[in-house]
This record gives C-alpha cells, structure tokens and sequence, in this order.
C-alpha cells in the first residue's frame, strides 16, 4: 500500500526522527526505507549538512533547534507539526534505526482497522532487532497478557523507534514528558496512555532493525547497559527511574521492579565500572527524589 492509499482511507501518515549529532550513512539506509514518504526531522542541535543531505529521498520537513533541547520536546515538536500539517498518524524513529520499505503505510492501515473496530490505539508498532553487526542487546517487552490471534501483542509501553503514534491519541493522552530529557521518555507514556484508556500493541509478525543502547565485541554480548551507557546516561537512566516511580498512573508493580532493577545495576556499577561511576547515578537518585528533572546539571559526570 503506497503513501497515497493510505490517505484515501481515511488515514494520513507520516515518519519522525529526533536528530543529534546524527551518523549520515545510517541516516541514509533510514531514507531509503522511507523513500517518498513525508518525513519530519528535528535537529537537536547543529546537525551536518551532510546528514541532512542523507535524507533526500524523503519529503522531508525540517525543524531545527540551536541547541540540545531533549529527545522529549523533539519528539513533541514533530508530533505538533505533523498533527497541524493534517497527518493522523506518526511513526517515530531513533536515528539509527533502518525500517523497511512499506513498514510506515503497512502499520498504518492495521492502525486504521483496529481503530475501525473501536480499539483505542495509542501505539502499534514492530518488533525492535538487533542488526546483524555490533553486538546490541536484544529488547525486552512488558507484555500484558497472552497475544492475540491476528500477531497483536499488548505491551505496558512500547520503545519509541518503530512506534506508529496516534495523533488523536497524543491529543487526549498528553504530549511527551520533555522535563526527562532523555531516557524512560516512552516508559511513562505508554502507562499514562493505559490510565487514560489507550492501548499500546506490537505486531510481532513485523520486525525492524534497531541500535539499543551501545555496540560492544563479541566477547563483551552479555555486558549489561549500564556498563554500556556514558557516565550522562547513566545520571538520566537513576534520575527518571525514581522520577516514574512517583508518578499516581504508574502501577505499583512496575515502579517495585523498576527499582529494583536500578538497584542491581547500580550494584554491577559498583563492582564492574570504572573509578567515579557512581558518582552520576547517585546525583541522578537524589535529583529525581527531589523533582529536579530538565538537563543535568553541569559538572554531574
């Protein structure tokens, strides 16, 4: 189904990308999988011109911002633009994911079935692979319940890149928290988007290559992420675990196990990570403990 079908069914559909400090041949295979579709693409900050070249097959809107505003307010940003530019439907996508030709229009019109049958769809998207090269770490979901019989499995919440995002369910659910800047971003989304009655699903007969986290050697496969992570990310990763954790829609059995796991990787950290590793992590703690979200502070790493 082309781009074009898509509309005349009722539904107008578009691809997103969050730019910062982006690799312009990964761009590029991201372009060629969305040749000829509408792209919108937030610069976070100074990006190449090279890179911006990389996505010329597309038809690309760009929205640029001087400076390092955040993964969430880009987000919000293309979000806006494409709901007032008409479209009903946004697939977003990390820089460094490769989706396949026909992925945006094909989740589109499953979308637009489910939501013909009164489904309250807030997100529908594929399932995130490693590449074949790097050594990434396979996602985990949080799956609820069994999956249906037509490949629809519900998930707590569903990763960013990939995610088809219904624009009347932005709408009613609320734009991204762009006071977490980065990290946990879709995590707290997918709950409020539960609280408020709107589904996330992964259609798990469709896959898309996805970068999570950092490559390592072949050897180091097993390395948990937050011996992965920069010394920031790990500060961003502590900080809006403990910030979730006090939000009302997030169920008491996931800020326990969100915990929980943040406690046993700060653990590996303690063990396994280099000299003043913590120090990030500790910051991170007592920052979301006192609702101190946004940018890090300087100095933290």
């Amino acid at each position: 189904m082309t781009p074009q079908e898509v509309q005349k069914r009722d539904g107008r559909a578009c691809a997103a990308v969050v730019l910062y400090h982006p690799d312009k041949v990964l761009l590029a295979h991201q372009a060629e999988g969305l040749r000829g579709c509408s792209l919108f693409a937030f610069a976070n900050g100074p990006v190449h011109s090279d890179a911006i070249a990389a996505l010329a097959p597309t038809d690309l809107r760009l929205i640029s911002s001087p400076e390092n505003v955040g993964l969430g307010r880009g987000l919000n940003a293309v979000m806006e633009a494409a709901s007032d530019q008409g479209f009903t439907h946004v697939m977003l996508l990390d820089q460094d994911s490769e989706p396949p030709a026909g992925i945006l229009e094909t989740l589109t019109e499953r979308s637009l079935a489910l939501e013909r049958q009164g489904e309250m769809i807030a997100v529908l998207a594929p399932r995130l692979v490693p590449p074949q090269e790097g050594f990434y770490k396979q996602i985990r979901y949080e799956w609820r319940g069994e999956a249906r019989k037509e490949g629809l499995a519900a998930v707590d919440f569903a990763p960013t890149s990939g995610s088809l995002v219904s624009v009347a369910a932005y709408q009613a659910i609320g734009p991204f928290r762009d006071d977490f800047f980065i990290a946990g971003i879709d995590v707290e989304w997918g709950f409020r988007a539960w609280d408020r009655g709107w589904g996330s699903y992964i259609a798990t007969d469709l896959a898309v290559p996805h970068r999570w986290g950092e490559s390592v050697c072949e050897d180091e496969l097993g390395k948990p992420q937050i011996l992965r992570h920069t010394p920031i990310r790990n500060y961003y990763y502590a900080r809006n675990v403990i910030a979730a954790a006090r939000l009302r829609h997030v169920p008491l059995a996931w800020r326990v196990k969100s915990c929980a796991g943040l406690a046993a990787q700060i653990g590996l950290l303690a063990l396994k990570g280099p000299p003043r590793s913590l120090r990030p992590v500790r910051v991170g703690i007592i920052d979301g403990f006192r609702g101190r979200l946004g940018p890090a502070p300087e100095g933290v790493t």
